[in-house]
């Protein structure tokens, strides 16, 4: 009897709910994973067994895009004409703009991508053109000495998973070299993820203080403290709490922002001298300063956010000598380690640490607020009242410096009373 056993080797569960099987499909859908990957995935998260038939048949029915079926052209060239539109540096080719779509359902293949940005920004082909001599171009972040702005600074602050090569959590902060907004920071990224690594390499700055020991506190049995560690059977002589190394030598992270500098970081830095170049912003105004992180804070966090999915749902090139992942998606990494030879090594951290933690930082150093708040709560509430008295006009990177002159007036009436 070839099958003695009565069972197909699959599982025979009951199907998931169809809202949560339609969110997972997209979600893959977004990372343009192939079919096979799709159902080992299917198998992993959801513990839902099938083949690539019944696969296929629940794509049909969720309508989940496919590059073999793309939107209709004229759909596919507007909307790579409007992505393309927001790279002002136009230093982004099309297997950039292509995963951008995916997030938003727009399964377009390269080359219809290539093709409409060839007919419609045929100029950015010449200057991406392999040794094509670049414009010089300071590299810096985003700050004040870079946009000569008065006092304004965009500092980032982020955290790579250097296996999977993903970016779990990264965001502009007010100010990243205090030891208080880079503790309160880490918080939000345990908050984020649901837990911490087992081990963070961080620089040896002093900003590290808060999050060093927020990290030990979590992994590290200690009689010191009053909450519950989460991972003491861990041996520290194997693998270390933290690793402290010089920020030059700190090469995952430090080699990211290169990437985030040439396709998005230039733009994002073309649309606020703007405000320099047609002399809309003063740094002699006092509160033209709040107002600028008011309206364009959550604009470039938006952007900020934006550019991690890009990276964590692209296609790392292969690299056979590379004894991690290659060739791979990094969220898909991320998600599925036992796919790629990985274990999951996250330690989970329940919200009352969090909250615990977040308590005792609170009670030393201040709230969070008080460090990683652009502005003051007084001015956000004259800043709401005002953009409600012009009428809420839509705020996007394209019309921000439009809602700062409108917001102007007003507000240096109500300044002046």
């Amino acid at each position: 009897m070839p099958n003695p056993r009565g069972k197909n080797g699959y599982s025979n569960a009951e199907s998931p709910p169809d809202a949560e099987l339609e969110a997972k499909l997209r979600h893959y859908a977004a990372q343009n994973l192939p079919q096979e990957v799709r159902i080992a995935n299917l198998k992993s998260d959801l513990n839902y067994s099938i083949r690539l038939t019944k696969l296929k048949e629940l794509q049909r029915k969720f309508k989940i895009p496919r590059v073999r079926k793309p939107p209709a052209l004229e759909v596919s060239r507007q909307a790579v004409i409007d992505k393309v539109r927001t790279d002002v540096s136009q230093g982004n080719g099309p297997n950039y703009f292509k995963t951008l779509l995916q997030q938003e359902g727009l399964m377009i293949p390269r080359d219809t991508v290539r093709t409409i940005m060839l007919e419609h920004f045929p100029l950015g082909f010449d200057n991406r053109f392999p040794g094509k001599k670049k414009s010089a171009i300071p590299r810096t972040p985003l700050n004040s000495n870079a946009l000569d702005m008065g006092d304004i600074g965009l500092p980032i602050y982020g955290y790579k998973d250097k296996w999977s090569d993903s970016i779990p959590f990264i965001q502009f902060v007010p100010d990243s070299c205090t030891a208080a907004a880079i503790g309160h920071l880490y918080l939000d990224f345990i908050e984020t993820t649901g837990g911490i690594p087992i081990q963070t390499t961080m620089d040896m700055g002093s900003e590290i203080g808060w999050q060093y020991a927020i990290q030990d506190a979590l992994r590290s049995e200690s009689t010191s403290t009053s909450f519950h560690t989460f991972a003491p059977e861990i041996d520290q002589e194997v693998y270390p709490v933290c690793r402290l190394i010089k920020s030059v030598h700190n090469t995952i992270i430090e080699a990211f922002w290169r990437w985030f500098k040439e396709k998005m970081g230039l733009n994002l830095k073309a649309v606020i001298l703007v405000g320099k170049d047609q002399r809309i912003f003063s740094a002699n105004v006092e509160f033209h300063l709040p107002l600028f992180y008011w309206i364009f804070v959550p604009l470039l966090q938006a952007k900020l956010e934006e550019f991690r999915i890009w990276w964590n749902h692209h296609r790392v090139r292969p690299q056979k000598e590379k004894n991690m992942p290659s060739g791979h998606v990094p969220a898909d990494a991320f998600d599925h380690p036992q796919n790629f030879g990985g274990l999951d090594c996250l330690i989970e951290v329940p919200q009352t640490a969090v909250d615990d933690l977040r308590s005792m930082m609170t009670e030393e150093v201040g709230p969070r607020d008080a460090h990683l708040s652009w502005f003051t709560a007084d001015f956000d509430e004259l800043a709401e009242n005002i953009y409600e008295q012009i009428g809420k006009p839509p705020s996007t990177l394209e019309t921000a410096w439009g809602v700062f002159e409108k917001m102007v007036r007003p507000m240096a009436d109500v300044i002046e009373l």
